[in-house]
């Protein structure tokens, strides 16, 4: 399956940054379930991969967010969670 693993800071710009890692031969997409109470993001953040633009989302009771993933065989990507104010 997927490893992946979260950092936090919840002081800095980027409050978090997961790592995704794809260890299978095939192509992967899942939807993970990120919790992002220990980064101090509430209610909605905004979220890229990568380097690339990134996006509102909705976080739930549980400061939770659910992210889809499409990672290549034996590939990795990342995702830095921020704010809303950019």
């Amino acid at each position: 399956d997927l490893d992946y693993i979260l950092h936090v800071n919840p002081t800095g710009d980027e409050k978090g940054l997961l790592m995704v890692y794809n260890p299978l031969g095939s192509e992967e997409q899942k939807t993970l379930q990120v919790p992002l109470y220990y980064t101090g993001l509430k209610g909605t953040a905004r979220v890229a991969e990568r380097d690339g633009e990134s996006h509102a989302i909705s976080l739930d009771e549980r400061n939770s967010v659910q992210l889809s993933v499409k990672i290549p065989a034996h590939g990795v990507s990342w995702f830095v969670f921020k704010g809303n104010k950019e």
